[in-house]
């Protein structure tokens, strides 16, 4: 049996707990039955051999394989019978108790190997320079430790007191002898991503994975896309979506894309960036994305697409087509004048359900039609994600009889604005054409009855004249 300075010694070296295929464990055991099975009748039959009959020996493992040369009375030799002159005694208890002992302690490491297993970890996502706070409840008498998995022990704590073995790593007393052993980053950065491990005396309480959460990154319909993780990387590092699907990864050797419309480069893999780049984007490639480093998490970033917008006019009686863009679950709102919207249809997958007023005008094909749409279905109509209460299009629709140019619309005021403006200057114009041609007439007849005033007074002066001179000079 181990000592308890050995178990303490074994737990102090066993930091992680191995787990066995269940193939392998069930042929150890049935070997090592049969072995021992073979190692107890063995010391029996030396130490009773005075009472027993000698007889060919057979093995256990031809009789459990029932072979057909194996006669009723050569079961002797597996289980003897008593001797008709002595009573046989029991068999030496130093056999059994080491046979039994044996058996125990295979039971105790199948027992080991089958149920022990890895603490669980816990992720834990924090924004670059947020302070974090990592659980770990549990009463412990004895030391309690933390230890970064790539720096070792970063804070610990005892029944006297805390220190911060690392800086940027705290313990509080106060709430280690209240059972809450937590360890307390004030500023996460770069460095402090990984897996932590919570320790009372050597023995492991939890597992906590630290990543960084990126702000997210939102880009138009077929846009492009960088994702950001920077780590120096000597593994294996991949980018993962939220449904455990790797799209890109890299090694020391090579970076591959896993999934189309994904890359990573390894230029910038060996230098320590880690970005993921995303091409063409559609809606189908929403969602979070988490870069790993040989499976430990460094960042979270979440990723999404800027809603459609589309202004629709159609007239009464025609039909109104919504496409939905995205295959999972989503609803559709509807709102008429500023009003909040409210919810009308959803589809999921090819079942489609919606309200009492809207189920016999609303067929489902690809897209989501509306028959028959009067003008007080004008307003806005939204394709929303069931799950993330996201917008995916966005519809405007306005009903009229006869939609209006709006070019020649938005001209009808200035229109009329020139044509009165023209109308008064011609106006003004005409006005003053009048005036100056009655000015100029006035101003010619007033000459002319001076000039015949002045040509009848020298007729009659030189008239005159001719009156007076002698008759012989007229």
């Amino acid at each position: 049996m181990l000592t308890r300075d050995k178990q303490v010694g074994l737990e102090v070296e066993n930091l992680e707990i191995w787990s066995f295929p269940a193939s392998v464990l069930l042929k150890i055991f049935v070997f090592t039955t049969f072995t021992l099975q073979n190692i107890h009748n063995t010391r029996k039959r030396a130490v009773c051999s005075s009472r027993q009959r000698r007889k060919p020996r057979i093995s256990t493992l031809k009789l459990i394989s029932g072979d057909p040369k194996l006669l009723p009375g050569q079961l002797g030799d597996i289980i003897p019978p008593a001797s008709p002159r002595t009573t046989p005694g029991p068999c030496p208890r130093s056999a059994m108790e080491s046979s039994s002992s044996a058996l125990c302690v295979l039971i105790l490491l199948t027992t080991t190997f089958t149920t022990g297993s890895r603490a669980d970890s816990t992720n834990i996502s924090v924004k670059l320079n947020d302070s974090a706070t990592l659980p770990c409840d549990g009463r412990c008498s004895g030391l309690a430790t933390w230890s970064q998995n790539s720096s070792g022990v970063v804070a610990q704590c005892n029944q006297t007191s805390c220190l911060s073995v690392k800086e940027g790593f705290n313990m509080s007393h106060d709430q280690y002898l209240a059972g809450n052993n937590s360890l307390i980053i004030p500023v996460v950065d770069l460095s402090k991503i990984g897996e932590y491990t919570c320790r009372c005396s050597h023995k492991c309480i939890n597992n906590v994975v630290l990543v960084v959460s990126f702000p997210p990154v939102k880009v138009n319909f077929h846009g492009n896309a960088t994702l950001p993780c920077s780590v120096n990387c000597s593994g294996l590092a991949s980018w993962i979506r939220s449904n455990d699907d790797v799209v890109a990864q890299c090694n020391q050797t090579l970076c591959q894309s896993v999934k189309a419309g994904y890359q990573m480069v390894h230029d910038q893999y060996l230098e320590g960036n880690l970005s993921l780049y995303i091409t063409d984007a559609d809606f189908s490639k929403r969602g979070l994305y988490t870069c790993e480093c040989d499976g430990t998490g460094i960042s979270d970033v979440e990723f999404s697409i800027t809603a459609l917008n589309s202004t629709v006019q159609i007239k009464p009686g025609e039909s109104l087509l919504l496409k939905l863009e995205i295959p999972d679950t989503v609803e559709v709102l509807y709102g008429a004048g500023g009003s909040s919207s409210c919810q009308i249809c959803t589809v999921d997958g090819c079942s489609l359900q919606c309200s009492d007023d809207y189920e016999p005008r609303v067929l489902f094909s690809p897209a989501l039609e509306l028959k028959g749409v009067k003008q007080s279905d004008s307003g806005v109509y939204a394709i929303r994600d069931f799950r993330t209460k996201e917008d995916i299009h966005v519809y405007t629709v306005t009903i009229r009889d006869d939609p209006p140019n709006p070019d020649k619309t938005a001209n009808m005021p200035w229109l009329w604005l020139s044509v009165g403006v023209n109308v008064v200057l011609a106006a003004v114009i005409a006005a003053v054409i009048v005036g100056l041609l009655c000015r100029k007439k006035s101003i010619q007849c007033g000459g002319d009855h001076e000039m015949r005033c002045v040509s009848s007074g020298e007729d009659s002066h030189s008239a005159e004249e001719q009156n007076i001179l002698p008759a012989d000079q007229q």
